[in-house]
């Protein structure tokens, strides 16, 4: 089957979508950030809220994005919802106040959920056997963006001073109308997996949502969710507060979103090796680890260390749980169980930016959030213990249309 579509062209619209969508559409916004927090005057406590006002657009719609990619077609979503993007990206580079930056934070949100969910059932569908590869490839489009941002910020705004974000993010738009040519041209919709009667027969609620080994990953897909915009919405700021200039805060993110590329294909190639299991647990440990490291050593060395290992294991625990997700149940469900997982993911992120910008207002500044983003991985890493060690489901035994 996967050998009827061409692996490089999937793997590259797929990687522009989300570069789009998960690069473009909500990590830069960390970066992007500071700027638009002076510009604005905005508390770090509003600043915190669009982050999560972000994730209520996502979490809005990412469960009905899976039900809908099997009932509609999963091209149709992704098309339109990279389009949505783009819309989002541009209408941001004009707000004038905290409410538009609102509207344009659910937008994304809601363009994002129609993205990412059905395009990782339209790779999974299409490459059943290198899931973890193409997911892997999928993923390292939320580094490139956030390499992309750390790279462009510093001339932007250098260039148009305090207003240089506006120019930014409207760029930001016109190169996702880009990708969204990109996966109408090249991405089709996969094969239907065919269900015998006694699946027919189940719900969805037996079949996915209450499916024991999908609900233990989505909680500790929650947990990540809950720790890992902390970091990204909040680090630069650390670092621009601990004395580094912006120039060279901006090359140590770049540094970080450089490592992420390769995070997502390093850690699905490992895990096809190692198990999903061993794997997940080896990258929480070292995320966790990271976090602690620039609050206890807040200098240049610091930052860079633990920009290169955060950078080379957070997108990789990204594509690990997603991998895992479509191993528990039958294919034919894989985008359903995509997107029941990640209402957990958004629901943590709901309170990870708010719940961190509120602890550096009222509690202990910038390190405090950072610490507990370390706690929440560590939560994550005891309940991947009791993931089983092997999936019993076989999706190229699945006969197909």
């Amino acid at each position: 089957m996967n050998q009827e579509q061409p692996i490089w062209k999937y793997a590259l619209a797929s990687m522009l979508v989300t570069i789009s969508s998960l690069g473009f559409g909500r990590m830069s916004y960390g970066i992007l950030m500071p700027f638009m927090k002076e510009s604005l005057s905005l508390t770090y406590g509003q600043a915190g809220m669009l982050a999560t006002t972000n994730s209520i657009g996502y979490l809005g719609m990412v469960l009905f994005a899976g039900i809908l990619a099997v009932k509609w077609g999963a091209k149709k979503l992704v098309v339109s919802g990279t389009f949505l993007v783009a819309f989002g990206l541009m209408y941001l580079a004009t707000v004038q106040s905290f409410t538009a930056c609102l509207v344009a934070m659910i937008v994304l949100g809601i363009g994002t959920a129609f993205t990412y969910t059905p395009l990782i059932n339209i790779v999974v569908g299409w490459f059943p056997e290198k899931r973890g590869m193409m997911i892997g490839f999928l993923v390292s489009g939320l580094g490139l963006g956030t390499l992309i941002s750390s790279l462009l910020i510093p001339f932007f705004t250098t260039t148009f001073s305090i207003e240089g974000w506006r120019y930014l993010w409207f760029l930001y738009g016109l190169l996702s109308l880009l990708c969204a040519l990109s996966a109408l041209l090249i991405l089709r919709d996969p094969p239907v997996p065919l269900l015998n009667k006694e699946q027919k027969k189940q719900s969805l609620w037996k079949e996915v949502y209450l499916h024991k080994g999908i609900v233990l990953v989505a909680v500790i897909y929650g947990l990540i969710g809950f720790a890992y915009l902390i970091p990204q919405s909040f680090l630069f700021s650390f670092i621009l507060e601990s004395g580094i200039e912006s120039y060279t805060a901006g090359q140590i993110m770049a540094f970080g979103g450089l490592m992420s590329i390769f995070s997502g294909p390093l850690w699905g190639a490992i895990s096809d090796k190692i198990g999903r299991r061993k794997s997940l647990i080896i990258t929480l440990t070292l995320g966790a680890s990271s976090m602690l490291l620039p609050v206890f050593f807040p200098v240049f060395i610091g930052f860079v260390i633990s920009q290169f290992v955060w950078g080379i294991t957070v997108v990789g625990m990204l594509s690990l749980i997603q991998a895992l997700s479509t191993e528990q149940i039958h294919p034919s469900y894989a985008s359903v169980a995509v997107g029941y997982v990640t209402v957990y993911f958004a629901s943590g992120q709901l309170l990870g930016p708010g719940l961190g910008g509120w602890m550096i207002d009222h509690v202990g500044g910038i390190s405090s959030s950072l610490i507990l983003c370390c706690g929440l991985l560590v939560l994550a890493f005891i309940l991947s213990l009791r993931l089983k060690k092997k999936v019993v489901k076989e999706v190229s035994q699945v006969p197909v249309y």
